[in-house]
């Protein structure tokens, strides 16, 4: 996507202080959480999918935001993170960490899909993390 056309989408998050972070790639999980330390947040980091619905059915945190990564290498996808959220009537920030925002077709694609149909917040694409170590968050 243009960088121009992106910027009319990057916002600031609002303040977290407890985010559950499911991603199974060490690299975008390491920056992910240093961005969200500097914005003040804990960070409790599941490994996948699986393990992050866990941990939102047995309400051992008090979570006020999730991120999960889409396509990770398990069989649980982080679909489902965002479905258990939404059944539980989860009202802190859901945002969506993806490679797949990164041309302006799957960005529609993917406000339309994640943001209206799973409710998602904010996406959050990989590609500005592995080029610049840069987190951005996008409006969907």
């Amino acid at each position: 996507m243009p960088k121009n056309r992106l910027k009319s989408f990057v916002v600031q998050p609002p303040p977290m202080t407890k985010v559950l972070l499911a991603d199974d790639n060490d690299f975008y999980a390491k920056h992910l959480t240093c961005h969200l330390e500097a914005m003040g947040a804990e960070v409790i980091r599941a490994w996948d999918a699986k393990e992050a619905i866990g941990l939102l059915e047995n309400n051992m945190y008090d979570f006020d935001g999730i991120i999960t990564d889409i396509s990770m290498e398990t069989n649980v996808s982080g679909l489902k993170v965002l479905r258990k959220a939404k059944k539980q009537k989860f009202e802190g920030v859901l945002a969506v960490a993806t490679t797949g925002i990164n041309t302006p077709l799957t960005f529609t694609l993917n406000r339309y899909i994640l943001g209206m149909l799973y409710g998602a917040d904010y996406l959050i694409p990989k590609l500005p993390i592995q080029q610049q170590h840069k987190i951005l968050w996008l409006e969907p």
